[in-house]
């Protein structure tokens, strides 16, 4: 196999070319380093949607930016939970238009302000209060285990939900 390429060796080049060439060389290794020592800038993150048949959840995978700073992480998540699947099999957790205002990280605990949209009804959207911020919950103790606690507030107030009576 190898020599096939053996014309390579015996090639000599002279002036421009020869520039040309290791200038190309250079440029080509430089980059290669960069991407195995940087990566491509992406993160595969797991995040999970209500099934579309009523039934359980739906796992989806996405390649999010990576960030330097954890809260930039964290509403880069939870921004992509809102903007809903892209699965058909999936629905969407929060109505249109919901989006993160802060995020704080305060040891194992998160910190989560939400705009009033997440709250609103929505047709597209059948997980309503305590169950929706259930699921998006488990998306974010999924690719953050390192939380125990996620306090959600919208426009910085802690939602109150009505408990569901168990018969």
């Amino acid at each position: 196999m190898l020599d096939r390429f053996d014309f390579l060796l015996r090639m000599r080049l002279h002036g421009a070319a020869r520039g040309i060439g290791i200038t190309f060389g250079a440029v080509l290794a430089f980059s290669l380093a960069c991407f195995f020592l940087w990566g491509n800038g992406r993160v595969a993150r797991i995040l999970y949607f209500p099934a579309a048949d009523g039934r359980g959840q739906v796992a989806e995978m996405r390649y999010l930016s990576r960030h330097p700073g954890l809260e930039a992480s964290v509403q880069e998540l939870v921004n992509s939970v809102l903007l809903g699947p892209t699965s058909p099999d999936a629905e969407r957790l929060f109505a249109r238009g919901a989006v993160v205002s802060a995020v704080m990280v305060n040891g194992a605990t998160v910190y989560l302000d939400l705009t009033p949209q997440v709250l609103m009804d929505d047709p597209e959207t059948h997980r309503r209060g305590q169950e929706a911020f259930d699921i998006l919950t488990r998306s974010l103790r999924r690719n953050f285990p390192r939380f125990t606690d996620v306090v959600y507030l919208i426009d910085g107030q802690v939602p109150h939900f009505p408990e569901k009576k168990k018969i």
